[in-house]
């Protein structure tokens, strides 16, 4: 149950990855994008889960959503394919960084504008393209 949580987390920070520096939080969105978005992540993927740090009593400090943590988990062996942290996928990490392009079609391929797919244990995913583009209008929303 823990990884496929995981994997709903890698869900947000893939969509981060993608947006684009310089654009307004809600650009592209609107107000029911941007809540489909807000569901998605939240609701669905349960990003926070491994994209927001740890408050006091263990739970994902809501007032640093999804602006990155040390992951809390580890591989049964150990390798250089794995991420021992999740980054910011905030309009201030990598949602500001990649397009809304770029975003998309990490959200629906897994590959990012290098042509690479996440490292573990972000898992690959294949969202619908207006799946994705909410996704994204939500991750711009937030400032980080």
């Amino acid at each position: 149950m823990r990884y496929r949580l995981i994997g709903v987390g890698a869900v947000a920070l893939a969509g981060l990855w993608l947006a684009r520096a310089g654009e307004p939080p809600a650009a592209k969105g609107g107000d029911a994008l941007i809540k489909q978005g807000e569901y998605l992540v939240n609701e669905v993927a349960h990003c926070s889960h491994c994209h927001t740090p740890p408050g006091d009593k263990g739970q994902p400090d809501r007032a640093r959503l999804l602006q990155g943590a040390t992951l809390p988990i580890k591989p049964k062996e150990p390798t250089d394919q794995w991420a021992g942290k999740s980054p910011d996928i905030t309009h201030s990490g990598l949602a500001g960084m990649w397009s809304e392009a770029d975003m998309v079609k990490f959200l629906t391929t897994g590959k990012n504008p290098e042509g690479e797919g996440p490292t573990p244990p972000m898992p690959v995913f294949h969202l619908r393209d207006e799946d994705a583009r909410a996704v994204t209008a939500y991750l711009r929303s937030l400032p980080g």
